[in-house]
């Protein structure tokens, strides 16, 4: 086929073009692909593990409503290895925590909880929840100091009323009753007026006098 002198001409400009750039916009268009295609298979592995983990977390209900600590243990040692940074283990944890509590395996409980602050990323209010649960069992263990720390830490205000409320209850363990009845004062401060607990947190404070 031939071209006249201005096609002809548009056609050299275009070989000259792709002779100096085409090695770099190809390189531009395949690093383009790459990254979609790198970016659909994560999402694909994340579904996939997400699914994974469910199934294995739908076996930790029947344990805990039969109250089988030994199979519970077993379904969260799955989760924690296979599924750590999922909220299906963290949430496992949380959960199993509650029911060594319940058994009275307060190290187990303890280290479970300790697993979640250390495993929940930017979840603070997952953390603030474990911090909680984790004073309560050192409260149990008669740890007042190291109760009193994780209650000391850094957590959503929402939480503030809890863990003053829960100071309160180790201060008042360890014999600070002056401490303690600060600390509830404290804590009905940070309860909302309609909150349930604060006739709770007042019959403790009442308890203490004046």
């Amino acid at each position: 086929m031939a071209y006249d002198l201005q096609e002809q001409e548009q056609i050299d400009a275009l070989k000259g073009f792709w002779a100096q750039w085409g090695k770099l916009i190809g390189g531009a268009v395949l690093a383009v692909s790459l990254g979609f295609i790198g970016f659909k298979g994560w999402q694909y592995y994340q579904r996939t593990q997400a699914e994974n983990a469910a199934v294995v977390y739908g076996q930790l209900e029947p344990a805990l409503q039969a109250g089988d600590l030994a199979k519970a243990k077993g379904v969260l040692a799955a989760l924690q290895k296979d599924f750590a940074g999922s909220a299906y283990a963290a949430n496992a944890s949380l959960l199993v925590a509650k029911l060594a509590f319940d058994k009275n395996e307060l190290g187990f409980a303890r280290t479970q909880l300790k697993w979640v602050i250390e495993h929940a990323g930017k979840d603070e209010t997952l953390q603030a929840v474990a911090r909680l649960r984790l004073a309560s069992v050192l409260l149990d263990e008669k740890q007042y100091d190291a109760a009193l720390a994780e209650l000391a830490m850094a957590h959503p205000a929402t939480f503030d009323a809890m863990f003053l409320d829960l100071k309160a209850d180790v201060l008042v363990a360890r014999g600070d009753i002056g401490g303690a009845r600060e600390a509830y004062k404290a804590a009905l401060a940070k309860s909302a007026p309609e909150a349930q607990v604060r006739e709770f947190i007042q019959a403790k404070l009442d308890s203490l006098g004046s």
